[in-house]
């Protein structure tokens, strides 16, 4: 019998001293958390790990508002336990919602692009980079490439819209540019495309890599975004209008 009752009271005794842990009220005062440690102690790894995490998100959000914030006066170890979980669970909610937009876009950005490359198709088919020339108006080194559209539709293009990635020939990314083209395309015609770049930074490390690297040497690919016919039909991440 003595081995049956010890345990339900060495059970109800660590309840007990459990409950009243998470009764104990919690200072507001960093300075004095020593007093509560014995109480921290007495609970389960679980329940220690959640006020702990409580007690010093409170603590950083005082001070990046200048000591506005805090543990208000009264909470309790239990307070504080329910309402890190209460926290956490509402951070893995917004962390779920994040991940499944973010995988929307992306899956709708994949979409829009096979759309695109089957209307049309961007290459960059030079990049060279014209010396600063004040006279010229050029006050920096700048990036010039030199494209080529295919326009594969029945429809005139008006522009295209779309990112240019700059990636070695181990297929390190070096920088990135957004392209706009505002260039009519004839349907079912070609056209060859200057003047679109951009002016380099001596001092970013990308601008003086994008200089040294002869072209040959470079993968550069345009991914397309969306495409704007003359006759106000789009592809692409604003609007899928064939009309």
């Amino acid at each position: 019998m003595r081995k049956i009752i010890l345990p339900i009271v060495v059970a109800t005794l660590a309840l007990s001293a459990c409950n009243s842990a998470k009764s104990t009220l919690i200072p507001t005062d960093p300075e004095k958390w020593g007093e509560i440690s014995e109480q921290v102690k007495s609970l389960d790894d679980d329940d220690r790990e959640a006020v702990t995490k409580y007690m010093m998100r409170m603590t950083l959000g005082a001070a990046f508002s200048g000591g506005k914030a805090g543990i208000p006066p009264g909470t309790t170890i239990g307070d504080a336990i329910d309402q890190q979980h209460e926290w956490q669970q509402k951070q893995q909610q917004e962390e779920a919602e994040a991940a499944a937009l973010k995988a929307k876009v992306e899956a709708q950005k994949a979409a829009d692009a096979a759309k695109i490359k089957q209307a049309a198709t961007v290459a960059i088919t030079d990049v060279s980079i014209l010396p600063e020339n004040m006279m010229a108006g050029r006050y920096s080194d700048r990036l010039n490439m030199e494209i080529a559209v295919q326009n594969k539709t029945a429809k005139q293009i008006s522009g295209i819209k779309g990112t240019v990635n700059f990636d070695d020939q181990f297929g390190s990314r070096i920088s990135s540019l957004n392209l706009s083209l505002d260039e009519d395309v004839k349907p079912n015609e070609s056209r060859n495309i200057t003047g679109y770049g951009r002016d380099l930074n001596q001092f970013e490390d990308s601008d003086k890599k994008l200089a040294s690297i002869p072209f040959a040497k470079m993968k550069v690919t345009f991914v397309p975004e969306m495409i704007v016919f003359a006759d106000g039909s789009k592809i692409g991440s604003v609007a899928d209008d064939e009309n």
